[in-house]
């Protein structure tokens, strides 16, 4: 079991913006920018290959729509789709996701500096506060509320 089927499966908390049959949308918890959104399938397979075709339609149709719902909800200007497909590709869930890294224009370096704190997040996880909960259940609420179908 990954941590990723943990939250689906409500065992671990998150902050969700989208949830459907298929897959569920929530906000990372160590964001490289504010509004970060994984996009995750209920099937837990390590590979896009792996996915079934439909769900595999279905997550990037549902990551497209966390776009556009972060330009909406977040003003973001533009964004990163992510996926790290297998552990040599430095993916260290080993359930396929998609990273939607939402970008504001003027932030390069910033984000590019992010990117590698990120990375070092992973191997030493911060511990949740509330407060900051608190921030990743607002930012999931505004791009929620832009998730058209």
């Amino acid at each position: 079991m990954t941590v990723f089927d943990a939250i689906i499966a409500g065992r671990l908390p998150a902050s969700f913006a989208h949830r459907d049959e298929h897959c569920v949308a929530f906000m990372d918890i160590n964001p490289i920018t504010a509004g970060h959104v994984l996009v995750v399938p209920r099937q837990s397979v390590t590979t896009i290959d792996a996915l079934d075709p439909v769900v595999r339609a279905h997550l990037w149709d549902v990551a497209r729509r966390v776009g556009a719902a972060q330009r909406a909800g977040l003003g973001s200007k533009a964004q990163h789709f992510l996926l790290n497909d297998g552990k040599a590709a430095s993916q260290t869930v080993p359930h396929v996701h998609i990273h939607m890294i939402p970008r504001y224009g003027g932030d390069t370096v910033r984000t590019l500096g992010r990117m590698i704190w990120h990375v070092s997040t992973l191997l030493i996880p911060r511990p949740e506060t509330t407060a900051r909960r608190e921030r990743l259940d607002a930012l999931a609420a505004r791009i929620a509320a832009h998730m058209a179908g």
